[in-house]
């Protein structure tokens, strides 16, 4: 980033989180404002969506927005790491969030309003090596889902619930699992993104019973890179992206009539999707190259769904 635009950027965040700070909470405003969005949002049942930006100084900060891209708010505007993978509750009234605060990196949750103004709930332990990154919400609300780096470096899915008891690992075999997520409509079955071996191109989207969790089925699988999955809140499709067309497009799998949909075709990197409530419209992140911060869209859940910009990138 030139020094111009790390100015600019460091203005912006500043102009930003002091105007949120005057004018409360949030605002009223339309406008949508500039954000380099990181990884995937989590959209809630309420309307809005949080994701990862980074800050002028380099940091990730958890932000919100309406599904217009307006009144926007910033969740956690602290002094270190903000935090990153934002994932809203069932209610919509908190958001689980990956941010290292201690030694290492932990799942908090905080207020899905206030944000972590008045503190956040440290849910995983801060200690020793490792992470602990990627929440998401049990249906009930009672308990969260996440990927953890704390055994041998190996991306494990664990679980854990929310008052911090009853931690335990559902998926620790060795293989590399990310991005984990119940059926909304049924808590015994999970969608993951999974890699047989550490730094594996070839990342496919499984789905586990929890009671017979050795036998799990894939989902549409390729030799490309196939991941985020999500899970719509009517638990009849999963969203993730793939790059099997060459560049990152959204696709949809219809449980039911087991066919796959294109929702984005594109030369553009469209990546980590999540859906609305109605399960009909799905956002994810839009960037010109993999990797690089991008901008939150929103598109049909249909065969090259309507095309809508959230945010906007500052270039």
């Amino acid at each position: 980033m030139s020094k111009s635009n790390l100015l600019l950027g460091s203005l912006l965040l500043s102009v930003l989180v002091a105007s949120l700070f005057l004018g409360g909470c949030g605002g009223d405003s339309a406008v949508a404002l500039y954000f380099s969005v990181s990884e995937g949002a989590s959209w809630s049942p309420l309307g809005r969506l949080a994701f990862a930006s980074y800050g002028g100084d380099g940091q990730l900060y958890i932000a919100s927005v309406t599904n217009t891209g307006g009144g926007a708010v910033f969740l956690t505007p602290t002094a270190d790491q903000g935090g990153r993978h934002p994932a809203y509750s069932p209610d919509g009234l908190n958001v689980a969030f990956a941010s290292q605060r201690g030694d290492s990196p932990a799942i908090y949750i905080m207020d899905a309003t206030t944000g972590d103004r008045a503190g956040a709930d440290k849910i995983t332990d801060d200690t020793g090596t490792g992470v602990d990154m990627q929440p998401s919400w049990r249906p009930d609300g009672l308990a969260l889902i996440y990927t953890s780096t704390r055994r041998n470096n190996n991306s494990d899915i664990c679980t854990i619930d929310t008052d911090g008891t009853n931690q335990q690992a559902l998926l620790a075999d060795g293989r590399e699992y990310q991005w984990a997520s119940y059926n909304p409509q049924d808590a015994t079955e999970i969608v993951v993104q999974r890699a047989d071996s550490p730094g594996d191109d070839d990342t496919d989207i499984f789905v586990y019973e929890l009671a017979d969790i050795n036998n799990p089925t894939a989902i549409a699988p390729s030799p490309f890179t196939d991941g985020g999955p999500a899970w719509s809140p009517d638990g009849d499709k999963i969203a993730f992206h793939s790059d099997r067309y060459g560049s990152f497009e959204i696709l949809v799998w219809n449980i039911t009539t087991q066919t796959l949909i294109r929702v984005t075709n594109d030369d553009l990197c469209n990546r980590w999707p999540v859906w609305n409530a109605d399960s009909d419209q799905i956002a994810f992140t839009r960037s010109a190259q993999p990797f690089l911060p991008g901008e939150l869209w929103s598109a049909a859940a249909e065969e090259d769904g309507a095309l809508t910009r959230i945010t906007r990138i500052l270039r």
